[in-house]
């Protein structure tokens, strides 16, 4: 399993394009705010119908609202082939924009 520092992602996510971004914070708190273009897929529902969703042949990064849920996520994800990599610190620490409900 992968791990990405606030800041390297962040600069990742401003140089490339062509990612996908998995939060799996419950519905409610992503539509609050989340970052543009992530797709949400709640962790008990990516945890339990994983393959309707990814590809072993793409690289996700997953995020949460702290880190936490998504580390575990990935650990999991991991064992069974998915290139999937954790944004530590969550939504909670991503230094650029966010789509909120409220803009």
């Amino acid at each position: 399993m992968d791990e990405i520092s606030p800041i390297k992602f962040f600069k990742y996510y401003q140089k490339n394009i062509n990612f996908k971004i998995i939060d799996i914070r419950d519905t409610r708190d992503f539509e609050l705010y989340h970052i543009v273009d992530s797709i949400n897929i709640p962790y008990s529902i990516l945890v339990e119908k994983h393959n309707l969703f990814l590809n072993c042949n793409h690289t996700y990064f997953i995020i949460c609202k702290n880190g936490n849920n998504s580390y575990h996520a990935c650990k999991f994800l991991s064992r069974l082939g998915y290139h999937v990599i954790n944004v530590i610190g969550g939504i909670d620490h991503f230094m650029g924009a966010v789509v909120t409900k409220y803009a």
